[in-house]
């Protein structure tokens, strides 16, 4: 398996902080029924039945759960003080002892592969990469939800976490409390520059329902100059690696670099080539992207923070670790503009790291429960918003940022070997060696065997 390029590589261990987080527990309550009426129209309260709560004893056996961090709670802090209370509450719950297991990222796949088909699980519960899901969940190393319960009934989850869950098998496999904050992106901009050109901001484009790609090239070209006088460009109105600028344009005209459902690479489709001939424009036409120096990964964020460039897609994550006390100017957030063959903002989720409960792990229901009690199901969209109003000053940043959960398109290709060749087509469509045409008529063929090979398990 090769390791990821750095996006991944840096937002992972952001992304699901917030999802292993522990923080209170406690069971929906048993909603009251309606007084029945009598016949002779007095109304009598029937005395509801008491319901007990189920009882779970698993005679004092360790859970032991992985992810590739130590997950136990800090107890000199106070959310590690709460974490801790609420284990103590669980454990004495299931009659359960809870372990955090550090397992080394890159060796997950092959700890919980070799240790299922031993019959011996290393763990109860295992945070897996996204880079690892789909191979694991087609060689059948992980156990369906459904099969030990009735998820929409007895469990927590939202119905867009069972379709995430699902990878369009129909049965859940992976689970979250919600989707993380961190990995969900979309369009950052310098307020200065736009108040400087005395032009309107993409906050006030979109309120006024114009936040499209016309009015996001028209900004990108006028704020293209240089300040100057020289003649030579010295501000610019976008700037983001080839690979994150085309797959915006992608998702956000519908598109998808990889199809869940029918499994099948689709660059070739509609939405996604006019994504690819759009970003063939910004760099080769129009020319208003600021290009790397050599670094696409930290490059395009230095532009950004060093106020050099108006416009700039990228990750939430990036926030508190590229922006916050890094910058001069005040930096606001949008969904990325809308494609025209989309009728509503779209943000593409092509990862989502996610916890399983491994093949063979006894109780698996129970196992399951576990793991629900200890995660703040209740409180999710209240701590997401005390997150997000720590990194924007404004509330309409604020609100496109809690928005993005409802915007989502899962385009997940993690472990598919897509990304490689994805970048290859990308960086060369930026260096205008080949259309978006001919370049993707000869790379699908290659990208398709290479998930077809993952999704036969070869």
């Amino acid at each position: 398996m090769k390791k990821m390029k750095p996006l991944a590589m840096f937002s992972l261990v952001f992304a699901l902080m917030f999802s292993l987080t522990a923080c209170s527990s406690g069971n929906a309550p048993t909603p009251s029924e309606p007084a029945n009426k009598n016949n002779n129209t007095n109304k009598q309260e029937e005395q509801q039945p008491v319901v007990e709560e189920e009882k779970y004893d698993l005679g004092g056996r360790e859970i032991k759960i992985s992810a590739w961090w130590d997950g136990s709670p800090n107890p000199e802090t106070p959310e590690g003080e709460k974490a801790l209370a609420l284990q103590a509450e669980v454990e004495k719950k299931y009659n359960v002892k809870i372990k955090y297991v550090a397992q080394d990222m890159w060796e997950t796949a092959e700890k919980l592969s070799s240790t299922v088909m031993a019959g011996e699980p290393y763990a109860d519960l295992v945070l897996i990469p996204h880079v690892f899901v789909l191979s694991l969940l087609k060689g059948g190393y992980f156990t369906a939800l459904d099969d030990v319960m009735n998820v929409k009934e007895e469990t927590k989850l939202s119905d867009l976490m069972i379709e995430s869950g699902s990878y369009g098998t129909g049965k859940t496999y992976g689970f979250l409390p919600g989707v993380p904050l961190f990995d969900n992106t979309g369009l950052f901009y310098n307020k200065r520059i736009f108040q400087d050109a005395g032009m309107p901001t993409p906050t006030e484009l979109q309120e006024q329902g114009k936040w499209d790609w016309d009015a996001f090239v028209d900004a990108a070209k006028k704020l293209t100059l240089s300040k100057s006088g020289s003649g030579k460009i010295d501000q610019w109105g976008l700037t983001g690696s080839t690979f994150s600028i085309a797959a915006n344009l992608i998702y956000s005209n519908g598109g998808v670099i990889y199809d869940e459902d029918t499994q099948k690479v689709a660059l070739d489709s509609p939405n996604a080539m006019e994504g690819l001939e759009m970003m063939n424009k910004l760099f080769n036409e129009y020319k208003i992207v600021k290009r790397d120096e050599g670094n696409s990964w930290e490059d395009p964020a230095r532009f950004f923070r060093e106020g050099k460039v108006a416009m700039y897609p990228g990750g939430l994550w990036e926030v508190g670790n590229r922006m916050q006390n890094q910058m001069e100017d005040e930096y606001a957030f949008v969904p990325f503009p809308k494609g025209p063959k989309a009728d509503k903002f779209i943000m593409g989720q092509p990862q989502m790291h996610i916890n399983v409960i491994p093949r063979g792990v006894k109780d698996a229901k129970v196992v399951y429960k576990i793991w629900e009690d200890l995660n703040d199901f209740d409180h999710i969209e209240e701590n997401n918003r005390t997150t997000v109003e720590a990194w924007f000053s404004d509330e309409s940043s604020v609100n496109n940022a809690l928005d993005t959960i409802n915007i989502i398109k899962f385009a997940r290709y993690g472990g598919l070997d897509l990304e490689d060749p994805m970048w290859q087509l990308v960086n060369d469509i930026g260096a205008a060696k080949v259309t978006p045409a001919s370049g993707v008529a000869k790379i699908m063929p290659t990208m398709q065997s290479n998930v077809d090979k993952v999704l036969k398990a070869e």
